[in-house]
Formats: C-alpha cells, sequence, structure tokens
C-alpha cells in the first residue's frame, strides 16, 4: 500500500479522506481502501520521512494534507524499477478451488455460483469506471493542477528529467488507462473461464 499511496501523492497533494475516495474508486484490487489502513500507511511514510503534511480548512474543519517528499519520489522510483513479477501475486483463496472437490456437488454448485456472481460484479465495476473516465477533461486539470502549484510541478520535473507537464501527465494517463484495461481484461478471462468450468461441472454431474 505504500508504494500506491506514494504514486498517487505523485500527482497531487491529498487528504487521508481523498486518499481513501481515489483508492476506492480505482485501486481496490490492489490494496484496502479502509481509512484505517490508509492512516497507518502514512504514518509509516510520515515516519520514513517519504511524505509531509501541512494543515488545511475544510469546512471549518482542520485536516492534514499530504505530500510526497524528495525522498519519497526517489523511493518509489527505484521502486518502480525493480522488474514487475506477475508469479508474486497469489491469491490464497484459490486454495478453496484446489480442494472443492471435497465439499458436496450441491455445495461445489453454490460456490461457483457465487464466484461468478462476484466476479461479474468486478467487470462491471471496471467496465463503469473505464466508462465514467474523461481523460482529456482530467489531463487538463491536472496541467491546472501543476501550473498553480509549482513546487510540487518542479519535483516531478526532476524526476522525469522534463519540464514538459504535457508530456509528463500523458505519460502518467497512458499507464494508469492500461492498468484499466488489463483488470478488465483478467476479469474478462476469470469470468469466462469459470462460466466455461460451470457447463462443464454441470455436464458431469449430469452423467
Amino acid at each position: 500500500m505504500n508504494n500506491i499511496i506514494l504514486g498517487i501523492l505523485m500527482m497531487r497533494r491529498m487528504t487521508a479522506y481523498e486518499l481513501r475516495s481515489v483508492i476506492g474508486e480505482h485501486f481496490q484490487s490492489m490494496c484496502s481502501d479502509s481509512l484505517g489502513s490508509i492512516q497507518a500507511a502514512l504514518k509509516k511514510l510520515l515516519q520514513s520521512g517519504y511524505v509531509t503534511y501541512d494543515e488545511v480548512t475544510e469546512n471549518g474543519r482542520f485536516k492534514k494534507r499530504y505530500a510526497i517528499t524528495k525522498e519519497g519520489r526517489q523511493s518509489l522510483i527505484q521502486w518502480i524499477k525493480v522488474p514487475i513479477d506477475m508469479g508474486k501475486t497469489k491469491n490464497m483463496d484459490l486454495g478453496k478451488f484446489l480442494f472443492m472437490g471435497l465439499v458436496s456437488k450441491e455445495e461445489q454448485t453454490y460456490l461457483i455460483d457465487k464466484l461468478i456472481a462476484s466476479l461479474q460484479e468486478d467487470y462491471m465495476t471496471l467496465q463503469e469506471i473505464k466508462e465514467s473516465l474523461m481523460p482529456e477533461l482530467q489531463k487538463s486539470e491536472a496541467i491546472d493542477y501543476f501550473r498553480e502549484d509549482t513546487v510540487y510541478l518542479d519535483g516531478i520535473c526532476d524526476i522525469k528529467e522534463t519540464s514538459d507537464v504535457m508530456q509528463i501527465v500523458d505519460d502518467y494517463s497512458q499507464f494508469s488507462l492500461a492498468t484499466l484495461e488489463y483488470g478488465i481484461d483478467l476479469a474478462a478471462f476469470n469470468l469466462a473461464w469459470f462460466k466455461n468450468f460451470k457447463e462443464k461441472h454441470l455436464k458431469r454431474m449430469e452423467e
């Protein structure tokens, strides 16, 4: 979760509640969006010197607004530069499917149906997120934000080794959208696979 938070904070300053909203809408498949988990991660990042905060007033209440530091940017970039290990993504719940042959046929069918329903819901949620996106508007808002917060702009320009703010936002947007599309394709594959398995399972029960 720490690196996900750092990645989000690369683009703008945020309160814990704003981080929770962004994670809930776009990153639930990667980490928890519980406020407690986010606050615990922020505490560790503060202790490491990877984030800092200032206090802002919102609706008459003081809130901490977090920002990534130079050290936080460097730590995030070092993490990104380590090649992705797709085998590292482990789902212990898959063990339930592995040993599902130990329960009754009726329970097997019930559990498979519940799994398919859950996968269908995940797939639809991701599709709705994609359909709700307005990439050009969001990129325009990001550019406007950087032009107002020149300190933040200087920090990301230093990491990207360019002062072209439009290119910076385009690059970030490209991989954000690609990650969402990967999630949609993966959800579609899982849904189709388990639907196909269910058909074979039901045929076997009829034999």
